[in-house]
């Protein structure tokens, strides 16, 4: 998958200790998120299954950005299941981790 490739680059190659980590642990949910899209009977498990794996914090804050979230999950579930729009996932999750940032940022 294009994003995974794209986030593990960015992982590899940052300075900053805190953003490293943070991407780090956004390849293992990407990661997770495809397995519980492969396993997936419909699109609809998979926004149950997939909404709480640690988006935020606890998961404390995720039904906040969940209106971002579910464009994601459902632009991955499409490529899992055997869609091949690699551009929907990326352009998805540029605007979710956009507004995830967001909220993140006032949890500190």
């Amino acid at each position: 998958m294009k994003l995974l490739e794209m986030l593990q680059t960015r992982a590899e190659t940052e300075d900053s200790y805190f953003r490293k980590a943070l991407l780090k642990e956004d390849i293992a949910r990407v990661e997770t998120l495809m397995t519980k899209a492969d396993a997936a009977s419909d699109l609809d498990q998979l926004m149950k299954d997939g909404l709480y794996i640690g988006w935020t914090k606890g998961d404390l804050r995720t039904g906040e950005i969940r209106e971002f979230l579910a464009p994601f999950m459902a632009a991955v579930f499409a490529l899992q299941q055997g869609g091949s729009d690699e551009q929907a996932v990326i352009d998805s999750w540029i605007i979710f981790n956009r507004e995830r940032m967001k909220v993140l940022v006032h949890c500190l």
